[in-house]
Order: structure tokens, then C-alpha cells, then sequence
């Protein structure tokens, strides 16, 4: 027989419990299970939260390197699109050497003062640096794929291109006015092959065989050859007039009117808009006429002006 002794904290006082033999050992084998199943649970929960902070490490870490992956292909890229740029950049250089020559080209054609319009030389501009942008070195933009260097060329390409930009829309102005000019200009005959049968003024009459007023000239030639509009302008008749036969008629603007007649077959009609040397017919004998000819007039604000002031001069020079 066991005695199991219990001491009261508070009073101090003995309580003897009797235990036999195989109470003890069923006790104690009760408490070691006790012991290994929390044991167990135990371990179970700590090997959970374990498994769980390994878990949660490994994301962190899968995201620390995509994160580090990333920042690396921004670098990547970042240095791939500055050298795309740089590399563009040097394009558009290239196209603006190319509209250098082409805008001296033109100078030259229109004839220009070429100190004044010099494509060759780079152009006076100047002024404060704009905010953000940093001088850079003499062969930063050369040496350095840096985004403050590329800034500092595209400023300095776009101030070149403005200034080209300036200077071309000027050429073209003058371009445009001696074109207009150009296209105006009565110089020359109406024929590409023919020669003047009759003169402007009094003449013996072809038909009547008496003195009257020759209102054009009469360019003689090939039947057939076409007859070409001697400026540009818009026609405001064509078709069959008395005494003219196949008749065209063209306002060039500013009071001038010319008059081609005799045609053997007419290319416009009344309304169309016609430029200088286009085909307006083909030569030949309609009307009151004795052969193949072109009888041709001017006409200024309402009066008849003598063609062969016109005809027989060159046309002017892109120089003057």
C-alpha cells in the first residue's frame, strides 16, 4: 500500500490519500500519455508554423528576385532605349545635312543672294539654356548615351531644323512668286513648229485682196500640230465663232485674254482650268482661212495688243 501526501500551502495541514500499487502505475502511465500527446500536438503546431514561415520566406525571396529581375530589364531597356535614340537621333542629323544641300540647291535655282540664304554654315542662334537641360562637355553627346545629352542634341537639332524651316518657307515664297510670274509670261508662240504668215496690223485681206486691220498674227505651219496655251488660265470659250472657225479663248487674269483660232479639232472645253503649254487644240484651216495656220491674239484690259511684241522675245531667266 502507497500513501499520496497532500500539504495544504495556506494552512499547512497533512491529507494522507491511500493509493494502492496499480492505481500508482495507472496514474503515471496516464500522465506519460498526457505528455506525449501534447508532445505531439506540440510538435505538429510548431512543424505547421515552421512549414509556413519556410513558405512565406521562399515567396519573399521569389519576389525580392523578380523585383531585382525587373529593375534589371528596366536598366536593360532603359540603356537599349537610349542607344535606339542616339541612334535615331543620328538619322534625323543625317536628313538635315541632306536638307542643307537640297535648301542650297534651291537657292542657287531661285537665284538668291547665298550670304544671305547660306545652308553651309550653321546659323546665329544663341540664348539661355532652358531649365532642366545641363551644358554638356565638347564630346558628351559623342562619348555619353546619357538622357541629359540626347535632350541637349534634339534642342539643338529642333533649333536647326526651325531655322532651316524659316529659310526654306522664304525660298519658297520667292519659288512660288517667280512661278506665278512664270506661268503669267506671254513670251513665245503658241506652236511648237510654225512660222508668222501675217503680221498684226493693216494688211492686204487674204480673201478680199483689200486693205483692212489685222486684228492678231497668223503663225503658219503643219496641220495637225498642237496648239498650246501660251499661259496658264481658265477657258471661257471654246467652240465655233464666226469668221474664226474652231475657236479657244482664255483669261489669264489680271485683263489678259488671248485668242487661238482655226483649229482643225479642239482639246478643252469652256470652264477648264488649263496651264501653261498644255495641248488646247490641233492646227488647221476652219473659218475664214486659205491653209493651215493659227491666227493668234492678245488682248489687255479690253485691247488688242500686238503678239509679236511677245513672240519674238525670250522668256526671262530664273536670275532675272
Amino acid at each position: 500500500m502507497m500513501k499520496l501526501i497532500v500539504l495544504s500551502e495556506h494552512s499547512g495541514n497533512q491529507t494522507v490519500i491511500p493509493v494502492n500499487r496499480n492505481s500508482a502505475v495507472l496514474a503515471t502511465f496516464t500522465v506519460l500519455l498526457l505528455l506525449i500527446g501534447l508532445s505531439v500536438v506540440l510538435e505538429r503546431v510548431l512543424s505547421q508554423q515552421a512549414r509556413l514561415a519556410s513558405t512565406l520566406l521562399e515567396q519573399l525571396q521569389s519576389d525580392i528576385n523578380q523585383q531585382r529581375d525587373g529593375i534589371a530589364e528596366l536598366e536593360q531597356n532603359l540603356s537599349l532605349n537610349l542607344e535606339v535614340s542616339a541612334a535615331r537621333i543620328a538619322r534625323l542629323e543625317s536628313r538635315l545635312l541632306r536638307l542643307d544641300a537640297l535648301g542650297q540647291r534651291l537657292t542657287e535655282y531661285a537665284a538668291l543672294d547665298q550670304d544671305e540664304f547660306d545652308f553651309s554654315e550653321q546659323a546665329g542662334v544663341g540664348g539661355p539654356l532652358p531649365q532642366g537641360l545641363v551644358e554638356p562637355s565638347p564630346t558628351s553627346d559623342q562619348m555619353n548615351l546619357t538622357e541629359p545629352a540626347l535632350k541637349e542634341r534634339l534642342f539643338r537639332m529642333s533649333q536647326a531644323v526651325l531655322n532651316r524651316s524659316d529659310q526654306l518657307a522664304v525660298i519658297e515664297r520667292v519659288l512660288l512668286r517667280q512661278q506665278r510670274l512664270e506661268e503669267a509670261s506671254l513670251f513665245g508662240k503658241p506652236v511648237a513648229k510654225g512660222w508668222v504668215s501675217s503680221n498684226y496690223g493693216m494688211r492686204t485681206d487674204p480673201i478680199t485682196g483689200k486693205r483692212a486691220w489685222h486684228n492678231g498674227v497668223d503663225i503658219a505651219g503643219v496641220k495637225g500640230v498642237e496648239v498650246r496655251a501660251i499661259a496658264s488660265g481658265i477657258v471661257t470659250f471654246s467652240g465655233t465663232k464666226s469668221g474664226y472657225g474652231k475657236m479657244v479663248e482664255i483669261n489669264h487674269g489680271g485683263g489678259t485674254v488671248t485668242r487661238y483660232a482655226h483649229h482643225r479639232a479642239l482639246s478643252v472645253d469652256a470652264g477648264d482650268l488649263v496651264k501653261r503649254g498644255q495641248k488646247i487644240g490641233e492646227m488647221g484651216s476652219s473659218g475664214r482661212s486659205t491653209g493651215p495656220h493659227v491666227h493668234y491674239e492678245i488682248y489687255k484690259n479690253g485691247r488688242s495688243v500686238d503678239p509679236s511684241l511677245y513672240i519674238h522675245r525670250a522668256r526671262p531667266t530664273k536670275s532675272g
